[in-house]
């Protein structure tokens, strides 16, 4: 019984407004620390974009945070941008030397946070797709984040934001909350919290 109330209260915490956006990763425990932070801040799905290499999350690191996402997997990044505007998602870029920071992402309406490979970044004809692209201001004499800690920054302060703006902990309706509830409770027999 106290199992489900946990889980009650992480189904109405979950928020479906905000996407992370991974594309084309390298490195298994970047993309596994990002899937763990999602699922730690309440950010219910990643879209996952393998144009150019698979997306393999190491298991040490997402330590099954990844069960209790919803992950979509595309070869291509055209269909899963089509399908985030389809459902009235803003889509931002983080890059280096983005147009706006962090702090200034447009958090009143759904919003998509794509962040790309380790070395190469985000490819010219993947960032045409989006709407903007924002940056994670650094103080140091250090180049760039790693891209788990800027997206873990990010993902902070966005959703963060989101829920002020909401005035409460989660944005799914009573209906897709007690489904969410029901598919953590079929999930959960599997696995330890």
């Amino acid at each position: 019984m106290q199992r489900e109330k946990r889980l009650k209260e992480i189904a109405a915490s979950r928020l479906s407004s905000i996407v992370a956006v991974c594309v084309n990763f390298e490195d298994p425990r970047n993309a596994a620390a990002i899937l763990r932070t999602c699922e730690a801040l309440g950010i219910l799905e990643v879209y996952v974009i393998e144009e150019d290499r698979p997306f393999y999350p190491s298991p040490k690191v997402t330590q099954g945070a990844d069960k209790w996402l919803r992950i979509r997997r595309f070869r291509r990044a055209e269909p899963a941008f089509s399908e985030l505007r389809g459902r009235g998602f803003r889509i931002f870029a983080a890059t280096p030397t983005g147009s706006i920071t962090v702090e200034e992402l447009p958090l009143d309406s759904p919003l998509a946070l794509v962040f790309g490979n380790e070395k190469e970044g985000i490819s010219p004809h993947i960032l045409a797709l989006c709407d903007g692209t924002f940056r994670v201001p650094m103080f140091g004499l250090t180049q760039s984040f790693n891209v788990s800690v800027a997206a873990g920054i990010s993902f902070y302060l966005a959703s963060a934001a989101r829920r002020r703006l909401l005035g409460q902990p989660g944005d799914l309706s009573p209906a897709e909350q007690k489904a969410l509830l029901a598919e953590y409770l079929r999930d959960q027999k599997s696995s330890d919290l």
